[in-house]
């Protein structure tokens, strides 16, 4: 049988059709635009090219492009809801990446025992980076809630990778926080000479203080200023040294919480002296939360006497602070400072009373 012309070609045409790949959903998004976009801060269109393709993607693109949409998204609860979306898939390096993004939305909102919970989820067998990070975000979240014994465990675990500096200063500051200075000095000398970090110098000569070793907090300070002169720390050493040549060098007190909760007390006239009717407060913690201030204030009510927590507005950002006492001057504060260090552990920060 002749098989005609016109036939012939109509069906080499449907054998080439046949022979062509299909056409991949994956492919109807193109990542690396949109990842251009992002690069050029053009993010409303790089948000409004993804929102026009997700209902066609599927598999990783889809994923691929809910991470991206996640990390656009100015509303936290829909960041979340994507990452929570992208964390029930599957146990891959994504998924436990998103589970990381989704703790953290939950810790920037005050949400601390979530933050323990979401990242309990990550299995501890993995070897994934994201598992250090995690580790780091938990104790956090520990510290915040005051479960200090798992913190201090959570922060132990973690002997590798970008978070172990930091791992180890939270460490210090625990120990600081239970009044164990010479293990952090051991700490702190550790750091700042394994890393030659300012921060950890700085701490170390805070804990000097805290000591009474005044010429060794001296020795860390001066070293600091001349070693780094552009860090952040090297105005406030030299504040120290001046303060600790003229003899009025102040008890430092611990960090508060951390995670950035952590209230900023700018200088005045006030803190110069007593005069003018001025008094002054030990503040032991400022916290951005109020539940975070008064689990703090019932961990110290058995140990210091005419606890208060006060409110605060700064920057419009309200602060709740847990302080004590109202002292006439300055050295009298400064020595009910030294003197609740010596009996409790806990260090304080002399400030002019409300």
């Amino acid at each position: 049988m002749k098989i005609s012309f016109w036939n012939q070609t109509a069906a080499f045409s449907v054998i080439l059709i046949l022979c062509l790949p299909a056409p991949s959903l994956d492919a109807a998004l193109d990542l690396r635009e949109v990842q251009r976009q992002i690069n050029r801060g053009e993010y409303a269109a790089a948000r409004e090219l993804i929102n026009a393709e997700l209902p066609g993607l599927s598999g990783n693109a889809l994923l691929e492009a809910k991470t991206m949409l996640a990390g656009l998204e100015t509303d936290p609860r829909e960041a979340g809801r994507l990452y929570e979306s992208i964390s029930n898939t599957d146990k891959s390096a994504r998924s436990l990446r998103a589970l990381l993004e989704l703790a953290k939305i939950s810790y920037a909102t005050g949400e601390y025992r979530e933050v323990v919970a979401i990242l309990d989820k990550i299995p501890s067998g993995s070897r994934a980076p994201e598992r250090y990070e995690a580790l780091y975000f938990k104790g956090l979240a520990q510290k915040e809630i005051g479960d200090f014994e798992n913190a201090f465990e959570t922060f132990e675990s973690i002997d590798r990778g970008d978070y172990l500096f930091w791992s180890s200063m939270a460490l210090a500051e625990i120990d600081i926080q239970f009044g164990r200075i010479r293990r952090a000095v051991e700490r702190y000398e550790t750091i700042a000479g394994g890393h030659s970090n300012p921060i950890a110098g700085f701490r170390l000569g805070e804990c000097y203080e805290i000591l009474g070793e005044r010429e060794k907090a001296l020795d860390v300070y001066g070293n600091l200023s001349r070693l780094y002169p552009e860090s952040l720390e090297a105005p406030q050493a030299k504040e120290k040294i001046q303060a600790i040549s003229s003899g009025k060098g102040n008890i430092p007190r611990a960090k508060d919480r951390e995670g950035g909760e952590r209230e900023e007390t700018a200088g005045s006239a006030r803190e110069s002296g007593g005069a003018g009717g001025q008094y002054y407060a030990l503040q032991f913690g400022a916290f951005s939360v109020r539940k975070n201030a008064e689990d703090f204030f019932q961990e110290l009510k058995g140990a210091i006497d005419n606890l208060t927590i006060t409110s605060y507005e700064r920057g419009g950002k309200v602060w709740y602070r847990v302080r004590a006492g109202r002292y006439p001057n300055r050295e009298k504060a400064e020595a009910a400072a030294r003197k609740f260090m010596e009996q409790t552990g806990y260090s304080s920060k002399v400030l002019p009373a409300d």
